[in-house]
């Protein structure tokens, strides 16, 4: 199925705005006080379900989120293929591979059609990309090329969080004009369409993380732990709030 006018012209948005660069410092630095605990979690989770398909083909949709989620842990791909509209983006992985464990084979290409046999890839993976993209269509052609057992983890913002609205309106330049973080109905067509575990990070610790930075805190600071396991304590308690976090890792199965 080919892609329709709007959709082409939107990856081709994508495209130039990654290949120019992102200034995204600032927004960095405000949100950098929040993440010291919320980073660690992050990559526990990650670590976790990818060592489960070690020795398969790994797909990520992106370029660069391979070196920290899989170079340095315990995940061992038998093969790992990365892709990007961007050659600029793409040309950071290049880079990081030279140095790396890890030898991904990189390819230009659109994460909305994927030029890649059904059932080729026992993970598919990537860091804030589905929100740049044609979410229920790169979601579809994801879930064409796994195997079945195959899963797929992407990390996403969410545009339900109100501190993350206000920051991200507070930072227009940090990121492209089409970018949409996730809503309901982007969690709602991931439930319909993978068997689903998704986590959720971050809520009540943004906005005490941000102030702590204001006044000078480390992040990784008593205050900013306190939050981090209300968060976690929270999320216990009760599930159906997640959506109002600032982040979600999308884990999903697919089943036949």
């Amino acid at each position: 199925m080919n892609l329709e006018s709007g959709a082409i012209e939107r990856a081709e948005r994508e495209k130039i705005a990654h290949d120019q660069g992102l200034q995204r410092d600032t927004y960095n630095k405000v949100l950098r006080n929040a993440a010291g605990f919320y980073t660690d979690k992050r990559l526990e989770i990650i670590h976790d379900e990818l060592k489960g398909k070690n020795g398969g083909d790994f797909l990520e949709l992106g370029s660069s989120s391979w070196a920290q989620w899989i170079d340095k842990s315990e995940v061992a791909p038998g093969s790992l293929t990365c892709i990007n509209i961007s050659q600029r983006e793409l040309d950071k992985g290049i880079k990081a591979a030279k140095t790396s464990r890890i030898a991904p084979k990189f390819m230009l290409m659109d994460a909305n059609q994927l030029d890649f046999p059904d059932n080729s890839f026992d993970a598919v993976f990537g860091g804030g990309i589905l929100h740049h993209i044609e979410f229920e269509r790169a979601l579809s052609e994801v879930r064409r090329v796994l195997k079945p057992g195959g899963i797929m983890l992407f990390e996403e913002p969410l545009n339900i969080n109100l501190v993350g609205k206000i920051v991200r309106s507070l930072t227009p330049r940090a990121r492209t004009d089409d970018e949409r973080p996730l809503t309901h109905s982007e969690l709602d067509f991931c439930a319909k369409n993978f068997q689903m575990r998704s986590r959720y990070l971050q809520f009540l610790s943004v906005p005490v993380g941000v102030a702590t930075g204001l006044v000078g805190m480390k992040p990784r600071n008593p205050v900013n732990r306190l939050f981090y396991h209300l968060d976690e304590g929270l999320l216990k308690l009760a599930p159906f709030i997640g959506p109002q976090y600032r982040h979600v890792i999308l884990i999903g199965e697919k089943t036949p």
